[in-house]
């Protein structure tokens, strides 16, 4: 069968005061696209003296000189080009917009004159699930029956949280400007799911195959039981990308993810003193560049190992001689039997 369901208007937490990405109307560019030279320029280990001037600073700034540099655009980028390079080297690209604020054209270019994040839940998110089941269920004669269930499935949407989520929590969408940015798979997405179970009357005892005539005495103790399992296996949930380190590229209380600059698989070691959960930790950390300003960073790109799990069960029944159909069963259950940790 398929099933499927489109939600729209989602309750989600997004920073109402989320920092301008004004736009010169000069030069046509906005925040993000000349901050995101800057970042460029720091990549490219360009000296601050160097650094050509950009309109968007020139422009709107043109008060922004007291950092020691001759432009606009020379204080800027000596706030965020290394010291080798001659500058300070703080990469808080929303740190930056708190220096230029109030040294534009106008007042609070960039802030409210009372917040710097203000996270309130608002109808923003979305999703949209898709999913193909298999049922097969079966009874063979009157002692065994068995149930089994397979869900090929995907499900995306821009925010997994739930309405109990704090203010920063899983349900909140980093840039409230571009909120499209954190879609992708749901925080819970599971492509594959696999569960079974089954009972087992053991043909033991009063009525059945072996030892049905037996005596009362006889079957009380070895008639009356039955065997039952519950498997489940589904295949990892998402996990996204680390979070920079110490830079608030977007949103002024919580960090972006970083972005991959080649492709990297998860292969979790679980052995030796350090488990970690790439194999080559030095070769991943490689693997990524921060977040530009403006962007949200990569999302739940990652999966975690796979979930399986089988428990058991072993129960005794004895009829009671008072009420017909009335019956006592002691139960002994163990989960998780295999001991199996993922």
């Amino acid at each position: 069968s398929y099933v499927g369901r489109r939600a729209r208007n989602l309750l989600a937490t997004r920073d109402i005061m989320q920092l301008n990405n004004i736009r010169d109307p000069q030069s046509g560019m906005d925040w993000y696209a000349a901050a995101g030279m800057l970042y460029d320029a720091r990549k490219q280990n360009v000296l601050v003296e160097d650094i050509p001037a950009i309109p968007y600073f020139e422009n709107l700034f043109p008060y922004f000189t007291w950092l020691g540099w001759d432009t606009p655009t020379q204080n800027a980028y000596g706030f965020v080009a290394k010291i080798e390079e001659g500058g300070y080297d703080i990469p808080d690209y929303t740190f930056l917009q708190s220096y230029l604020d109030d040294d534009g054209i106008y007042p609070n270019m960039f802030f409210h004159p009372q917040y710097a994040a203000l996270s309130t839940w608002s109808t923003v998110a979305y999703s949209d699930y898709h999913a193909a089941t298999l049922s097969v269920r079966e009874r063979f004669g009157t002692s065994f029956s068995l149930d089994f269930n397979y869900t090929f499935s995907k499900s995306i949407d821009n925010a997994s949280g739930l309405q109990t989520s704090t203010a920063y929590d899983t349900a909140f969408i980093l840039n409230s400007l571009r909120p499209d940015d954190n879609k992708s798979v749901s925080d819970f997405d599971m492509k594959h799911i696999v569960n079974m179970n089954s009972l087992w009357q053991l043909p033991v005892g009063r009525g059945h195959r072996f030892l049905g005539d037996a005596t009362p005495v006889v079957d009380a103790f070895l008639g009356g039981w039955q065997l039952g399992n519950i498997f489940r296996w589904n295949s990892g949930t998402p996990v996204g990308a680390p979070f920079d380190g110490e830079v608030w590229a977007t949103n002024w209380n919580v960090m972006s993810s970083g972005s991959l600059t080649r492709p990297l698989k998860a292969s979790p070691t679980k052995s030796g003193d350090y488990p970690n959960f790439f194999e080559n930790p030095e070769a991943a950390f490689r693997s990524f560049r921060h977040a530009k300003p403006g962007e949200t960073g990569q999302r739940n790109i990652f999966r975690i190992p796979s979930y399986v799990a089988l428990d058991f069960q072993l129960a005794k029944s004895w009829a009671l001689p008072y009420a017909e159909g009335h019956k006592l069963q002691l139960r002994w259950e163990v989960f998780n039997l295999t001991n199996t940790q993922r």
